[in-house]
């Protein structure tokens, strides 16, 4: 994976973390959507940092 593609990959990914559970969201009543929402939103989180440290070398 390039830098560039990780960088921007992870804007988005910061973008979602405000824009959705306080924006798209934040209307509906009590339901599992914002649990389930943050539970994709750390394992993308794992994902890209996994990404960004399968190439890095001592």
């Amino acid at each position: 994976m390039t830098r560039t593609l990780w960088l921007g990959l992870m804007a988005v990914l910061i973008l979602a973390g405000g824009a959705v559970p306080y924006g798209l969201l934040a209307g509906a009543g009590p339901s599992l959507a914002v649990p389930l929402f943050w539970a994709g939103f750390g394992l993308a989180v794992i994902a890209l940092i996994a990404a960004a440290l399968a190439r890095w070398r001592v």
